[in-house]
């Protein structure tokens, strides 16, 4: 069975469509203009964000709370984020069923 991939905002910018997140949508309005089907965040991604967080936190590395919760939303869904942002990475170190994918995609002109 494979994986839906959820992609992040700079994928969404680069003109790529697909899964994503109403927190990517909110961070670049534009990708409503084509066809991109958008997941909401739950209570209980927001549960998750916030252990992830602490975790980050504490390791000396917090990242962007939009970023743990797209990582949050991933996770409880058994979703792959595609991104080009390597401080996903953090949060693998911590949570390794976060499944990350680290995007080379060219932007489309």
């Amino acid at each position: 069975m494979e994986t839906r991939k959820v992609l992040d905002t700079n994928l969404l910018i680069d003109g790529v469509m697909g899964l994503t997140t109403v927190l990517n949508i909110i961070e670049y309005p534009k990708a409503l203009d084509v066809q991109n089907e958008i997941i909401w965040p739950t209570q209980n991604d927001y549960r998750v964000a916030i252990e992830i967080m602490i975790n980050l936190r504490k390791s000396g590395k917090p990242i962007p709370a939009i970023d743990v919760l797209l990582a949050a939303i991933c996770i409880n869904r058994n979703f792959t984020l595609v991104t080009k942002d390597r401080h996903f990475g953090y949060i693998k170190s911590i949570r390794e069923e976060f499944s990350l994918e680290i995007s080379k995609q060219l932007r489309h002109e």
